[in-house]
């Protein structure tokens, strides 16, 4: 009978746990096997308090291996982009709402179809912006 009381004990002080939701489209969970090999997979991402963060970028099917640098555009149209994360913290606030979106969205495939319009890196200093997407769809980093 004492035992059950320490089961009871031992799960009521655990860290509460922060469900990520749905992984952005095309996207495989890192922290459930989630690889490059697997050709469903456009990029890797890991649950981190509550939300989705971009791990790596996938290269295309059939260019074997993955992307995380910029480049120009691969099979399917996806034009790796890369953000200097130099100065990036956690724990910005207010959360950002819709077209805003954080940084790792701007370096999934295809970032502009997502719904998102300008990408933002939390810094000491606040939510900066990084990128944008442009009028043609196209994803273009803040100098």
């Amino acid at each position: 009978m004492m035992s059950g009381g320490l089961a009871a004990f031992a799960c009521s002080s655990g860290p509460d746990i922060q469900p990520c939701g749905q992984i952005p489209g095309s996207g495989c969970p890192i922290g459930r096997g989630g690889t490059c090999d697997d050709e469903t997979c456009d990029a890797l991402y890991d649950c981190v308090e509550g939300q989705w963060t971009l791990v790596e970028t996938c290269a295309p099917s059939g260019s074997g291996g993955s992307s995380s640098s910029a480049g120009g555009s691969g099979a399917g149209g996806c034009a790796a982009v890369h953000i200097d994360r130099t100065d990036e913290v956690t724990g910005c606030t207010p959360d950002l709402q819709e077209p805003d979106c954080p940084a790792d969205v701007a370096e999934s495939c295809q970032p502009c179809l997502s719904g998102c319009v300008d990408f933002f890196l939390c810094t000491a200093r606040g939510w900066q912006t990084v990128a944008f997407c442009d009028e043609n769809g196209e994803v273009v980093l803040e100098p």
